[in-house]
């Protein structure tokens, strides 16, 4: 499979190999014959923006540079969140309204989305948290614009 947009099912964005990655959706699972990070940027312009644009944007409201969240989709709140910096070929993706839980499995971290699917990613416990975190403040920022808005 060549192609694949983020949808509000996507849980997941995870890279098999350099040129393979797999998505987790609630129900459904696929192997798409793409980077991680072109799947990114192909759904971001498929809702109308840029990655760049969506990153630049969120780099300004969370006042950060690092490992930033994007929103793919405003009025779903699609959010996702990178495990490293996104220009490395492992990083993974993670829709932070998926999470339901998650714990320290030796230096990585298992995730349990609310479809009780479980996923184990090469990232801190820290980290997770500050991700999550950061997703949380990027949701709070852009919903709180809405209601300013009407």
């Amino acid at each position: 499979m060549n192609e694949y947009e983020i949808n509000e099912l996507t849980m997941a964005v995870i890279p098999i190999n350099y040129n393979q990655t797999l998505i987790k959706e609630y129900d459904n699972e696929y192997v798409i014959d793409k980077t991680a990070y072109e799947i990114m940027e192909d759904s971001c312009e498929y809702y109308g923006s840029s990655y760049k644009g969506r990153l630049s944007a969120a780099k300004k409201m969370l006042n950060s540079s690092y490992k930033i969240p994007i929103v793919i989709e405003e009025s779903e709140n699609i959010i996702f969140f990178p495990t490293k910096s996104s220009l490395l070929s492992d990083c993974c993706w993670i829709n932070y309204n998926f999470i339901k839980r998650y714990d320290k499995k030796g230096q990585n971290i298992k995730i349990t989305f609310t479809n009780n699917e479980e996923v184990e990613i090469d990232m801190s416990k820290l980290s997770l948290e500050n991700q999550i975190s950061r997703s949380s403040m990027l949701e709070l920022i852009c919903r709180k614009r809405k209601i300013n808005k009407n």
